[in-house]
């Protein structure tokens, strides 16, 4: 990869992480409702499923499953299924006003909740179709899965600390169970774009 590619590269790993999506909506949502610490399991989990991704899809695993539309189906419904329930677990604590409800995830729910992310597999196999080939692809891989990780992490620590830094103004009256219907409901649009998705 040159000079040129790696930067374009960096910055679409960066664009890819920053913009909202299933994560940064857990990420900044368990910030507000628990504080930064326990976003951390979250924060390093996610690059660790996303880069077990990257590397599946360097070697054509990725490309394969969504080429197959029995699989395609399947991730794309269980990730629908699991985004609309964890929106459900949101709503609920907004509206019982106990963010007890839903807990922060832990590292292997992060790491295998990329599994069933469509907007992680939609940049893996961008990735790996764009950037994974040509020569060396074990040098190739390693690169990706780094500049990813560091993306993610960036992304996951500056959504978190935005929802921790809110977690002060949320508890005045009924604003953690806005921020948390908002959140929900955040996470349950994007569950019925999926659905709607071919």
């Amino acid at each position: 990869m040159d000079t040129a590619q790696l930067w374009a590269f960096v910055v679409f790993s960066l664009v890819g992480s920053f913009t909202p999506g299933p994560n940064t909506t857990i990420a900044s949502a368990t910030g507000a409702n628990f504080g930064f610490r326990a976003v951390v399991p979250h924060i390093v989990g996610v690059p660790f499923g996303l880069s077990t991704m990257l590397a599946l899809g360097s070697l054509g695993v990725a490309g394969i499953l969504l080429a197959l539309p029995v699989a395609a189906g399947v991730i794309k419904w269980v990730g629908v299924l699991y985004m609309a329930y964890l929106g459900w677990l949101l709503l609920r604590s907004a509206r019982w006003g106990d963010a007890r409800v839903v807990r922060p995830l832990t590292f292997w729910q992060s790491a295998m909740f990329q599994y069933v992310n469509p907007k992680a597999w939609m940049l893996a196999a961008a990735t790996a179709s764009a950037y994974a080939s040509g020569q060396s692809v074990s040098a190739r891989t390693t690169l990706i899965c780094a500049v990813w990780s560091g993306a993610c992490v960036l992304s996951l620590v500056a959504w978190a600390c935005l929802g921790a830094a809110l977690r002060e103004w949320l508890r005045v009256g009924n604003r953690l169970r806005g921020f948390n219907a908002l959140m929900a409901v955040s996470l349950i649009a994007t569950a019925v774009w999926m659905a709607a998705t071919p």
